[in-house]
């Protein structure tokens, strides 16, 4: 008899994969879309000249099925040199692999397909971009269309899948506007103005036209979202028409202020590790934890490897998580998870008190923003004595009372205290590892020393969707 919790042995092996990617055209891939003897060429070139040993290749898994042909081709031009492949990434395909590279002890890493250009801090990196078509004369006949004054101050940019056209598009818009700014994607080691673009002296971007060339993505909403400018416009390789964007849904907008109120009402915050070779991440899990204890919130670091709901569902003393990974990352957009997923630059909205009352005109999704060296950062600047402080929850509509300590222990210089003061003059301690000792269960209890040993016994062998020695097969 089949379970009524189980599936089908079949149904298991036939069905298919979704391949999740940026790429709007997964059926259209091919490898000289990525791949041709001028990359081979700049490869082989890059090994050599930072005398590397092991290289690791990185593929997402829409181009995993080209991977054998790319190494091949490198064994031959490099054969001295040992090269591996990684499949299954870590946390995102957009990022480096340092963890998986790590494990074989790489001293390089050569990144195929989308990626989001965070900044690695251990291994040195070679970015092999997909290439997609691009009609730069229906671009340029567009904006001139749109914008008709010679004048006007144009920036562009563009999905990293345009990086070998950016030259070809500069020089004719030059031809034509006299004040174009053209984002360049920046290089290994290289400091960002904004994400991942290196800026030519331009803070703001308030009197300017941007543009972006690409699709309507995360890589989109993140560059929109991280300037304000005069008007943003995006074009559509697939149409190539150029449109008027508005980065900002008000929809999405008013979706992500009620989980902002909903972080403000939580009482534990798990703080999800998604990255471990973006720059900063440490300190922004430290800010956050400080932030919290300030508010007597208790916080948890979980690690899982890829987010999905499945694995957050298992911390359920967890009111709402708080994300600490790729800018890339679109999981925010799910409403499959059970408690609230937000930002960091959403966290610090609802724990810093420095932000109280305000909201930005620029919407971030990069955590290093928020760190004092960051455009973002706020110091927490509220009195010393000001240790009580009560507003009301625009979701319950009960009054929450907030606790505060003093404005230097909140930004990290004389640390973290774990006993704090609340109202009515009551002394409280803090910890995470409190809840756990107050449940009447807390799990099987191993009683070492204290049973006798049992007797080996033959395990089952086999794969997972059937078993050798299934009881339900005898």
């Amino acid at each position: 008899m089949t379970s009524a919790f189980s599936s089908n042995d079949a149904a298991v092996i036939e069905q298919s994969v979704n391949l999740e990617s940026d790429w709007p055209h997964v059926d259209e891939i091919s490898l000289s879309l990525f791949w041709d003897d001028k990359q081979k060429r700049r490869c082989v070139e890059w090994v050599k000249d930072n005398d590397l040993q092991k290289v690791c290749l990185q593929f997402p898994d829409i181009l995993l099925p080209f991977s054998t042909t790319v190494f091949e081709q490198l064994a031959n031009e490099i054969p001295s040199v040992g090269i591996f492949i990684l499949g299954d990434t870590s946390y995102g395909s957009c990022c480096v692999d340092e963890v998986a590279a790590s494990h074989i002890e790489a001293d390089g890493v050569i990144h195929f397909g989308h990626a989001c250009l965070s900044r690695s801090v251990r291994l040195p990196i070679l970015y092999v971009f997909l290439q997609a078509h691009l009609n730069v004369n229906q671009l340029v006949n567009e904006i001139q269309s749109k914008i008709l004054e010679p004048e006007q101050k144009l920036a562009l940019f563009y999905d990293v899948s345009f990086a070998h056209c950016v030259d070809e598009i500069e020089c004719r818009l030059k031809g034509t506007f006299t004040n174009v700014n053209i984002g360049r994607l920046a290089g290994f080691g290289k400091r960002t103005s904004i994400l991942c673009w290196e800026l030519m002296d331009v803070d703001k971007f308030d009197d300017t036209f941007c543009i972006y060339v690409g699709w309507d993505n995360q890589s989109f909403f993140n560059t929109s979202n991280s300037m304000t400018a005069k008007q943003w416009y995006r074009f559509d390789s697939d149409s190539n028409e150029l449109e008027i964007a508005t980065p900002l849904d008000s929809k999405w907008l008013r979706r992500r202020f009620y989980y902002i109120e909903k972080c403000k009402d939580a009482s534990s915050l798990g703080i999800v590790v998604a990255t471990l070779t973006a720059d900063g991440y440490l300190d922004v899990v430290n800010r956050i934890q400080q932030l919290a204890k300030a508010r007597g919130v208790r916080t948890y670091i979980i690690s899982v490897g890829k987010i999905n709901p499945a694995k957050l569902a298992n911390f359920m003393d967890v009111d709402c998580f708080v994300l600490v990974g790729c800018p890339e990352n679109n999981i925010f957009n799910s409403r499959d998870f059970f408690k609230p997923l937000v930002t960091v630059f959403e966290c610090e909205l609802a724990l810093n008190p420095a932000w109280n009352g305000q909201y930005p005109s620029e919407y971030s999704v990069n955590f290093s923003e928020i760190l004092p060296s960051g455009r973002l950062h706020r110091v927490c600047d509220d009195e010393p004595g000001d240790l009580d402080s009560h507003d009301v929850s625009l979701v319950t509509g009960k009054v929450r009372s907030v606790t505060r300590k003093e404005a230097e222990e909140i930004n990290g210089e004389n640390g973290c205290k774990d006993v704090q003061v609340r109202s009515k003059n009551e002394v409280v301690q803090v910890s995470s590892g409190d809840v756990f000792q107050n449940r009447t269960w807390q799990g099987l209890e191993q009683n070492l020393g204290r049973d006798s040993p049992a007797i080996i016994e033959q395990g089952r062998s086999g794969i997972p969707i059937k078993y050798v020695n299934d009881p339900s097969e005898r």
